[in-house]
């Protein structure tokens, strides 16, 4: 597990030093207000692939280990034609905002298009991880970043693009690295054929549903920011928050990197009864890991968000910090949250997020006449604390009642 958590996180420390060039890179040649709009952008793609999905990606993991060859080959094609009716619908919808804010329409035409590329992108990754495939999953997610990166500067610099520039740069990262996989080893994909199988949409929809009624927290917690932001101050400001927020999330692709190489160890063994002899060990070194990784990452930013960023953003070093705490406790949450989401305990799972989505709006809108821009930050760190404890304290009662641990 230490080989390939090594592999992880080397592929994704590549990827995030790409990002955080882009970033820089993207921050001195565009306005902040263009810098906004990205942000919220960013904000509407971290939920629209769970519109895709209904919320229901947590099956490919769990039926991965459960299922047999066979028999997961027919999951997937009726779980990717289910995928793909969700986004007709959602790009129909979607056309007709595009219609009434035309000064905007490039967002609302490409946000489901990307959405639903995303979509497909994550059904091979979570094989990837699932089979122990780290280097390939690695290799991909580095080539997504460094793709998206070239077509960035490509469309900024020598096409003269302003923010659109970045959600194109998106949409053909994506549809190349689909490519990509489709022809080296996305075997699922090359032996798909649609399949409308009621039972089986059925059973995606009621998995899916009290994680999908909790889409709302779930995206209150992690990208709200930038519009409460945007409510109490002005769409420059919005620019200068979403920079600090992308450099301070780089902890999740760390967060990622460790789940990669730990779920598939948990779900193994959950299903021979046996997580509680992995999932306290997991929590306590990965919990003082991943706490030091984001101080460093968010005291630096201190010296390095100036000199890189230019002086716009000298001041933003105290928002890179708080959101780097906040994904390292989203990063502790996530093993027992793993425990959570195998027992498929989604309404207790969804009550937790929207618990957490509470705390963090009611913090942020407390301290913004003290605190300004930095308040959302604040609640961020503060709700992701009490989702990572509750998961904690939730979850091994579930281990508990499951394994008969006393």
């Amino acid at each position: 597990m230490l080989k390939k958590t090594l592999n992880y996180l080397i592929f994704s420390i590549l990827s995030s030093v790409i990002g955080f060039l882009t970033i820089a890179y993207m921050a001195r040649t565009i306005s902040q207000e263009s810098m906004g709009v990205v942000g919220l952008f960013m904000a509407m793609l971290f939920i629209a692939p769970q519109f895709v999905s209904f919320a229901s990606t947590g099956l490919i993991s769990i039926n991965k280990v459960k299922y047999s060859r066979e028999d997961f080959s027919d999951f997937s094609k009726s779980y990717l034609s289910f995928g793909f009716v969700n986004f007709i619908f959602i790009f129909i919808m979607s056309c007709f905002g595009g219609v009434i804010f035309k000064g905007y329409w490039q967002i609302f035409v490409l946000l489901p298009v990307i959405a639903f590329l995303m979509f497909i992108v994550s059904f091979h990754q979570t094989e990837l991880v699932q089979d122990g495939l780290s280097k390939i999953y690695g290799i991909y997610n580095l080539l997504l970043s460094a793709f998206t990166a070239i077509l960035t500067v490509l469309f900024l610099s020598v096409f003269s693009l302003d923010w659109e520039g970045r959600l194109w740069a998106i949409l053909f990262g994506q549809m190349i690295i689909v490519f990509t996989m489709y022809k080296l080893t996305f075997d699922t994909l090359r032996e798909f054929k649609a399949v409308i199988d009621k039972i089986l949409f059925k059973e995606f929809f009621y998995f899916g549903a009290p994680l999908f009624i909790g889409l709302g927290a779930g995206w209150v917690l992690n990208q709200a920011d930038n519009y409460i932001v945007l409510y109490f101050f002005t769409l420059e400001d919005v620019g200068l928050y979403a920079v600090a927020y992308s450099i301070g999330a780089i902890v999740n692709t760390i967060n990622k990197a460790a789940t990669n190489a730990i779920v598939p160890r948990l779900y193994k063994s959950l299903e021979k009864k046996e997580g509680h002899k992995i999932v306290r060990k997991l929590n306590i070194y990965f919990s003082v890991s991943i706490v030091v990784i984001s101080l460093i990452i968010g005291l630096s930013s201190y010296w390095y968000m100036p000199l890189i960023f230019g002086d716009k953003y000298a001041n933003t070093g105290d928002i890179v910090l708080f959101i780097s705490l906040a994904f390292g406790f989203n990063g502790i949450y996530r093993t027992s949250g793993g425990v959570i989401s195998f027992y498929k305990r989604n309404t207790l799972q969804m009550n937790l997020i929207y618990l957490s989505a509470v705390v963090n709006i009611v913090i942020s809108i407390i301290l913004i006449p003290h605190l300004g821009m930095l308040s959302p930050a604040i609640g961020t760190f503060v709700a992701y604390i009490v989702l990572a404890y509750l998961s904690y304290v939730y979850g091994w009662k579930i281990l508990k009642e499951e394994e008969f641990v006393h």
